[in-house]
């Protein structure tokens, strides 16, 4: 009787001693463990390359000497035959125009000013407008272009001071108004003489300058241009004091690796960031993608959006997105094979649980997968996966933690 009870004990102790170990192993095992939740996220996949803008462009020339002054900004939509520069014999000529210049912007905005009387514009209305003006003014400043200020600020004077007036004002006004064109048209007449006027050859956009690409690359070269021709490109040199670019779209095109070229697939449109000269995104049509016996392709995507930027770049690089994917995201270190499958291990409660998946997306450091339909026929949002822990296995107990 002695030797039974020695006997139920030492095995009382022995399991004791088993369920101690095993609590130690899975309490170490919960330690051990680390997770991460399961959460959906959108990325685009893109393709970083430098290439070329291509316009169609009619050079501007002229043989008229001394100083110029342009009538019109880069990027303004200009008229076949409409000035777009004058030419000065002599600097008192240039110092008229700028004059009359000036004068022509104080009169608009006496105009203005006149006008808020003579309709009965009240306060509110007029401070407003004073605020619009100052928030103008600001914008140009910080822009770091003070040129673009004049008339917005002449405005504003004019503005504050007919805020305190009344129809007794008009008078004034019209009395400055006609003093202002009398000054203008004495200043026009003094540099008429000593001046030239330079038009436009054609109808377009005008930008000021050329860059010795307006007749190499044009919308007729891209149906044959190779990877060599792009990539050998040389300026000509060009006498010529602007250029009208003609149409009303321009291209960009570049020379893409295979995988690149693989990447963009048979695509129609594309989504294209320029950082370097805008910010958001543009839609272009994909006009040609070729690819070519070394590995190389060629490129060439077409737009219609005219942006001063777009018409007075030249080489530039480009951001395509070759592709938007959204799923749930999961680190490298999850990813494991169990049985043949990849998949993830995953803490649900206690209970460590493995879910096969198959990625659509993969970087360096994670892939995206698809969202199951539910938390039992798959990976799902907010699962718990795995990232660190051993000895892990399905469907095994790890303790509470």
């Amino acid at each position: 009787m002695k030797r039974k009870a020695t006997t139920v004990l030492t095995a009382l102790v022995v399991l004791a001693v088993l369920i101690y170990t095993a609590y130690q192993v899975a309490e170490n095992l919960t330690q051990q463990i680390q997770t991460v939740d399961a959460l959906e996220v959108t990325v685009e996949d893109k393709i970083s390359l430098r290439g070329w803008f291509v316009r169609q462009q009619t050079v501007v020339t002229s043989d008229q000497t001394g100083t110029a002054e342009f009538l019109v900004a880069d990027g303004d939509k200009v008229s076949k035959g409409e000035s777009i520069a004058v030419f000065f014999s002599g600097e008192d000529a240039r110092q008229d125009f700028d004059r009359a210049k000036s004068l022509q912007d104080q009169l608009k905005a006496v105009e203005y000013a006149y006008s808020m009387v003579t309709s009965g514009a009240d306060s509110l209305k007029m401070d407003q407008l004073i605020f619009d003006d100052m928030t103008d003014i600001s914008a140009a400043l910080a822009a770091g272009d003070p040129s673009r200020i004049v008339g917005e600020y002449a405005a504003m004077q004019q503005l504050i001071v007919s805020r305190g007036g009344d129809d007794s004002n008009r008078e004034v006004f019209e009395e400055r108004i006609a003093q202002l064109k009398k000054e203008i048209s004495d200043y026009q007449s003094r540099y008429s003489s000593a001046s030239s006027r330079l038009r436009a050859p054609v109808s377009g956009y005008f930008t000021a300058g050329t860059d010795g690409y307006e007749q190499i690359l044009t919308s007729a070269v891209l149906a044959d241009i190779t990877p060599d021709e792009l990539e050998n490109l040389r300026p000509e040199s060009i006498d010529g004091v602007g250029c009208v670019s003609t149409g009303f779209c321009w291209y960009y095109t570049a020379v893409l690796t295979a995988d690149q070229a693989a990447l963009l697939g048979a695509k129609e449109k594309i989504t294209v960031a320029f950082p370097g000269l805008t910010q958001g995104n543009l839609t272009m049509s994909v006009v040609r993608l070729q690819s070519y016996d070394d590995g190389r392709a060629v490129l060439v995507l077409k737009s219609d959006r005219m942006l001063r930027e777009f018409l007075t770049a030249r080489e530039q690089d480009a951001d395509l997105v070759a592709g938007t994917y959204t799923g749930l995201k999961v680190p490298t270190a999850a990813l494991r094979m169990s049985e043949g499958q990849w998949g993830v291990y995953v803490l649900e409660g206690s209970v460590v649980n493995f879910k096969p998946v198959e990625w659509i997306y993969q970087t360096d450091s994670y892939y995206l997968v698809p969202v199951a339909d539910s938390a039992k026929a798959g990976l799902y949002r907010y699962d718990k996966i795995i990232i660190q822990g051993s000895g892990l296995e399905n469907n095994r107990i790890v303790g509470k933690r």
